[in-house]
């Protein structure tokens, strides 16, 4: 079988730095795969890939499928082919979590995830958009993000693992973002009460980064200790 890769373009210090326009599309990113998420230009909401489609969660949940040009600063994309498929009943998020990385073949990896089931509720987070001039992500986030609960939904989480050793360019550990059955819901996943849900996993042991190639990135200090700053925007558990 041939080896599949993620591709990302940006780094998560440098959407930490405030680096917020990126170069590249929504055609561009589609290059590389139909499965992935991601931030936005401006952090104006949050990206969703599944199917081949972009779609963009805007501050207040709603679903829009986003046009060929749009840009990212932050994003990975890959082409969804998953290689385990299991089915889980009454998980939280930590619950979930465990679960899966029982399937883990290495915890050295990169894995994509797709959940696909019914929801008791999901804790939800988009943004409404910000401009320049830029300012670090945990300083404006507090004021540009919003929070909604989806209740008794049924949907699908797209989904990326990350290994520690690779925190200063991902968020380490899983993160999800969330898209309803009727594609008119979505957002980033803080938690979720799940009723029941089919599991699938692939294995991706590759890794392809495009830097971004403007002077937000070129002038930005990338050489932070990133820690703190991600489990405050990413990894709120709920």
């Amino acid at each position: 079988m041939q080896k599949q890769y993620i591709y990302q373009t940006g780094t998560i210090n440098s959407l930490l730095e405030a680096v917020y326009a990126g170069d590249t599309s929504m055609e561009q990113m589609l290059q590389h795969g139909d499965f992935g998420l991601g931030a936005l230009d401006n952090i104006d909401g949050e990206l969703i890939i599944h199917e081949g489609v972009c779609y963009r969660a805007d501050a207040t949940g709603k679903l829009h499928i986003l046009d060929k040009d749009i840009h990212t600063p932050f994003a990975v994309v890959n082409k969804f082919i998953p290689e385990q498929k299991f089915t889980v009943k009454d998980l939280d998020f930590k619950s979930l979590e465990a679960v899966v990385a029982e399937h883990f073949i290495s915890s050295n990896l990169i894995y994509a995830i797709r959940v696909t089931g019914k929801f008791q509720h999901l804790d939800l987070r988009s943004e409404h958009c910000t401009c320049r001039p830029y300012k670090r992500l945990t300083e404006i986030l507090p004021n540009l993000q919003t929070t909604f609960i989806a209740n008794n939904v049924s949907g699908v989480m797209v989904g990326v693992w990350f290994p520690k050793y690779m925190a200063q360019l991902n968020v380490p550990g899983f993160h999800f973002h969330f898209i309803d059955d009727f594609c008119k819901i979505g957002g980033h996943v803080f938690g979720f009460q799940l009723e029941e849900a089919t599991i699938e996993l692939q294995v991706l042991h590759g890794f392809q980064l495009a830097l971004i190639e403007n002077q937000d990135f070129y002038q930005a200090n990338l050489n932070i200790q990133n820690e703190s700053a991600v489990a405050s925007v990413e990894q709120v558990r709920t």
